[in-house]
């Protein structure tokens, strides 16, 4: 039996990447597994020819993020356009009624979101991005984000954007964070945030369509 892992308990091992989370009930379980079991079983395989100090990192990545994320009372998932406020001042300096400017999130267009008020169920989602921390990899990256968190805690919100590209962090809010093994989300967070959006009917930007 696998013990549950709660938001105030930083997850150290490999197979906490593949553990199926319980997003109930804005996602079922069967929904869940259709988008999450695939990736789980590549990197199951994969985890197979790591490093032996790959543990270490790994768990040094998650205690410099993952003691971030603490117990919360809410949580927001945005789904975000990657460009910001001031590119599109032009744009929006036709409008005359400010009741119609887009709403941000630390000044990207907020396309739709989701805000989860209950507790219990925003720390299932805190559960998973947790289980999630890996260490990123150190380059040069055009920061676009197309998805963003607020984590309402009793000392304040936590705000989170990813980069959909490279899945870079962008943190605000909270303590500082010791990024030294620059703990990212896995790409399965956005794989699984997409599929709540799409099945909510939620917009989001999708660059090759755009381009297309």
């Amino acid at each position: 039996m696998v013990a549950t892992l709660f938001a105030e308990e930083p997850a150290t091992g490999f197979s906490s990447l593949w553990r199926v989370p319980d997003l109930s009930p804005q996602l079922t379980g069967e929904e869940v597994s259709k988008v999450f079991t695939p990736w789980a079983e590549r990197v199951k395989k994969g985890s197979v020819g790591w490093a032996p100090d790959s543990v270490a990192i790994l768990s040094a990545a998650r205690t410099e993020l993952g003691s971030e994320l603490t117990m919360v009372t809410g949580i927001t998932l945005y789904s975000l356009y990657p460009v910001e406020g001031q590119n599109r001042q032009q744009t929006e300096s036709r409008r005359t009624d400010d009741s119609e400017m887009t709403p941000t999130f630390h000044d990207y267009p907020i396309l739709g979101q989701v805000k989860i008020a209950d507790a219990a169920q925003a720390n299932r989602w805190v559960d998973f991005l947790r289980d999630q921390i890996i260490p990123g990899g150190f380059f040069a990256c055009d920061f676009k984000p197309r998805h963003g968190f607020r984590l309402s805690t009793t000392k304040g919100d936590i705000d989170i954007l990813m980069c959909y590209s490279c899945d870079q962090l962008a943190f605000f809010g909270g303590s500082n964070i010791d990024q030294k093994h620059n703990p990212i989300f896995s790409s399965a967070t956005k794989e699984i945030l997409n599929h709540l959006f799409d099945k909510l009917e939620i917009k989001r930007d999708e660059p090759t369509k755009r381009r297309g």
